[in-house]
C-alpha cells in the first residue's frame, strides 16, 4: 500500500485525535454510574414477557424507555436519583413503581392480566395451537414461547379477526421469518442530476400518466447559532405577493424540502420567491431564495435549543391477495424493525401505528392501529394480518394514505414521523385521485411526515415513478424489494444507475437512524453504528466498468481534521472525477469535480450543521465511502 500526502506520522495523530474525541464525546453520554435491572413475568405463573415496554420518568418527564429481551430482562443506566418505572404489556394492566437510585438497583415487576384489554391472553402453547386458525401446525409447533397474544375480535368489523400472535421478534416459525428479505434503496437526492435524466427519458412518459412532477427544488437549513440542528420548524416558500406555493418542516439535520409545484404540466413563471420560517409565532425570511442546484439556503437563530425525543413510525401495508407470497415475511419484518429501532437509543420516545388496507368492494377497506408506545400491542395488530380480496392491479392507496396522515394521532412535536408504504401496486388514476395524491403528499410534507415507500414484487415502472416522486415531495426515499431472497414474484429493478443489496430489516433501521439522529443541544454526537471509515480508505477495486480487468487497482485516500470545525483536507492517490459530500442520509450537499492524485483539496464545511457527514465517489461499480464529524 502506497500512502499519499503527508507523512504516515500525520495520518496517526489525527486518527488518535479523531477516536479520542469520539471516545470522549461517547462517554459523555452513555457514562452513568448506575442502573436499574430486572426482570418482567406474569404474575400468575411467573412466566417471562419478553418485549414489555419498560419506561422510566423523572418528574413526569420521560427520559428512557428500553425493552425486556427473550428472556423477559432488561436494564437501564441512569444517574443517583428517584425516578418512576412505569411497565406496558398488551393483554395486562400497567403497573407503576418508585425506584430510589443510590447504586445499581434491582426491581422484578410481575404483571396482572387485564380483563378489559382487547388483547386476549393465552396461557399455554396448547390453547394456541387451538386457536390459530389459519395457522399450519408445523409453524406452530416451532413456536417456542410461553405467552400468546392476540386481540379480540371487533363487534364492528365484517370479519373475524385471528388469533395467536407470539410476543417475539424476529418469529422464530418457517413461515414469515424476519431478515429473509432483501431490499435496497435509491435516495434521488442522492442523485439529483441522475434522477432529472431518467425522469426527462426513461420515465417521461409517466409524468404524463400520473400528473406528479416535483418541480423547482429549495433547500433550507436551520441551526442554532452555535451550529445545532434545529427540527420540526415550520417553514413555507412564497412568492412576493405572499402565495405559499409548499409548507414543509425541517427534519433532523435541520433541512427542510421545498417545491414550487408537485404538478405535472403546471407553467413555471420566472419570479421572486422567499422562504419564511416560524419558530414559537416569529417569522424568519429567507429573500430571493436560491433552487437547490446553486446551493443551500441557510438559517441561523439566537434560540434555547429544545430538542423533542418523540419519534412517530407508521406502517401503511396492502394486505390484498396479490401480496400473499410476500406478506406473512414483511409483518415479521416490520416486527423485528420495530423492536430493533427502540434499541437505537434510550432517550428517544417511539411511537407506531399501523394501517393495513385493500381496495373498495373488499372485506374493509383500511384497519388501523392509533400510535402506541407499547411495542407488544403493535406486534400483536401486525402480525394478526392476512392478505386477502383485491382482484384488479390498483388498490385504494389514497385511502390508506388519508387515514395514516389525517386520521392519525401523530405527535405536535417530534424529530421525525416517518410512512413506511409497503405496496405491490398502484392507487387507481384517475383525475381526483391524482389531485388528492398530490394533496396528501403536501399535507405529509407540512405536517413533517417522511414518506418512504417500500415496493413489492409485481410493481410496475409507474408505479416506481409515482412512488419515487411522492418520496421526493416528503423529504423521503425509495426502498424496493430484490430477488435476492428468493421469496415471492418477481422484483422490478429501478431505473438508476448501481445499488447495493442487503436485508431489509437493516435497510429499514438504517433508514430510521438517519433520520432520528442528531446532536444533542450542547453539541455532543451520539456514538452511531456506522459502517464508515473515519481518516483513511484503502480499496482494492477493479476502475473500470469491464469484467476483463486483469487485476484490481488499490487505492487510497485521507482526509483530516477529523472531527473539523469546518475545513477539511482530502487527497486521494488516483484522480476523482466526481466527489460528493452529503449527509447521513445520503442528500449531496456539494459536488467536488477534477481532483488530480496526490493533490490536497481543501473543502468548506462550516455553514453545515454540526453532525456526521459522507464524503463519497464512485469506483467503477461500486462507491468508495468515509464519514466526517463536524462540530462548528
Amino acid at each position: 500500500m502506497v500512502f499519499i500526502g503527508k507523512q504516515v506520522a500525520d495520518m496517526r495523530f489525527y486518527i488518535r485525535r479523531s477516536l479520542l474525541f469520539t471516545a470522549l464525546i461517547f462517554l459523555s453520554i452513555v457514562s452513568f454510574s448506575q442502573s436499574i435491572s430486572g426482570s418482567v413475568s406474569m404474575l400468575e405463573t411467573d412466566a417471562s414477557l419478553g418485549y414489555a415496554t419498560v419506561d422510566i420518568y423523572k418528574a413526569d418527564k420521560l427520559i428512557a424507555s428500553v425493552l425486556t429481551d427473550r428472556s423477559g430482562n432488561f436494564n437501564v443506566k441512569l444517574d443517583t436519583g428517584t425516578y418512576e418505572a412505569r411497565i406496558n404489556y398488551a393483554g395486562f394492566k400497567t403497573i407503576t413503581k418508585t425506584i430510589e437510585v443510590k447504586k445499581d438497583e434491582k426491581a422484578d415487576f410481575g404483571l396482572k392480566k387485564d380483563a378489559k384489554s382487547k388483547f386476549s391472553v393465552i396461557e399455554s402453547k396448547e390453547e394456541a395451537d387451538d386457536d390459530r386458525g389459519d395457522m399450519s401446525k408445523s409453524r406452530a409447533e416451532s413456536m417456542d414461547a410461553v405467552m400468546v397474544l392476540g386481540s379480540s375480535p371487533d363487534p364492528s368489523s365484517s370479519s373475524r379477526i385471528s388469533r395467536g400472535i407470539v410476543p417475539r421478534m424476529p418469529n422464530p416459525g418457517p413461515i414469515g421469518e424476519a431478515g429473509k428479505l432483501t431490499a435496497d434503496e435509491i435516495n434521488d437526492f442522492s442523485k439529483w442530476n441522475l434522477w432529472k435524466d431518467i425522469t426527462s427519458q426513461e420515465l417521461a412518459i409517466h409524468q404524463i400518466s400520473w400528473k406528479f412532477h416535483a418541480q423547482e427544488r429549495y433547500t433550507i437549513q436551520i441551526t442554532s447559532s452555535n451550529g445545532t440542528p434545529l427540527a420540526d420548524i415550520a417553514v413555507k416558500l412564497v412568492n412576493k405577493a405572499g402565495k405559499e406555493f409548499f409548507a414543509s418542516r425541517t427534519d433532523n439535520t435541520g433541512k427542510a424540502e421545498l417545491w414550487k409545484s408537485l404538478a405535472y404540466g403546471t407553467t413555471m413563471i420566472s419570479e421572486r420567491l422567499d422562504i419564511v420560517a416560524n419558530y414559537k409565532g416569529k417569522e424568519y425570511r429567507i429573500p430571493r431564495a436560491k433552487q437547490a442546484e446553486k446551493g443551500l439556503n441557510t438559517l441561523e437563530l439566537d434560540v434555547t435549543c429544545n430538542q423533542s425525543q418523540k419519534v412517530d413510525i407508521a406502517f401503511v401495508v396492502d394486505a390484498t391477495g396479490s401480496m400473499s407470497d410476500e406478506l406473512s415475511f414483511l409483518t415479521a419484518e416490520m416486527n423485528d424493525v420495530m423492536f430493533q429501532a427502540k434499541q437505537i437509543s434510550t432517550r428517544l420516545n417511539f411511537s407506531f401505528a399501523n394501517v393495513f388496507y385493500r381496495d373498495r368492494g373488499d372485506a374493509y377497506l383500511t384497519r388501523t392501529q392509533d400510535f402506541t408506545r407499547v411495542l407488544s400491542e403493535s406486534v400483536a395488530f401486525v402480525s394478526e394480518q392476512r392478505a386477502g380480496g383485491g382482484g384488479d392491479f390498483p388498490e385504494a392507496v389514497d385511502v390508506a394514505l388519508d387515514s395514516a396522515i389525517n386520521g392519525l394521532s401523530w405527535s405536535e412535536d417530534a424529530r421525525t414521523r416517518i410512512v413506511f408504504l409497503i405496496l405491490d401496486a398502484p392507487p387507481h388514476n384517475t383525475s381526483a385521485i391524482q389531485e388528492r395524491l398530490q394533496l396528501m403528499s403536501k399535507q405529509a410534507a407540512r405536517r413533517g411526515i417522511r414518506i418512504v415507500p417500500l415496493v413489492a414484487s409485481g410493481i410496475d415502472k409507474a408505479t416506481e415513478y409515482l412512488m419515487r416522486n411522492m418520496a421526493l415531495a416528503t423529504n423521503g426515499t425509495y426502498a424496493f424489494l430484490t430477488d435476492d431472497s428468493g421469496i415471492g414474484e418477481s422484483h422490478l429493478a429501478p431505473s438508476t444507475d448501481s445499488y447495493k443489496v442487503e436485508l431489509l430489516n437493516d435497510l429499514l433501521v438504517r433508514i430510521i437512524k438517519s433520520y432520528t439522529y442528531m446532536p444533542d443541544c450542547q453539541q455532543e454526537i451520539p456514538s452511531l453504528d456506522l459502517e464508515y471509515p473515519d481518516s483513511l480508505v484503502v480499496v482494492d477495486s477493479d476502475l473500470s466498468d469491464s469484467a476483463t480487468t486483469a487485476k484490481p487497482k488499490q487505492i487510497s485516500w485521507k482526509y483530516y481534521p477529523n472531527p473539523t470545525r469546518g475545513i477539511l483536507n482530502i487527497i486521494a492517490s488516483e484522480p476523482i472525477s466526481e466527489l460528493y459530500i452529503s449527509d447521513l442520509s445520503g442528500k449531496v450537499l456539494q459536488v467536488l469535480k477534477d481532483i488530480k492524485a496526490n493533490e490536497t483539496v481543501r473543502v468548506d464545511l462550516s455553514e453545515y450543521a454540526s453532525g456526521y457527514y459522507l464524503i463519497r465517489y464512485p469506483v467503477g461499480k461500486q462507491w468508495v465511502s468515509g464519514k466526517i464529524m463536524l462540530v462548528r
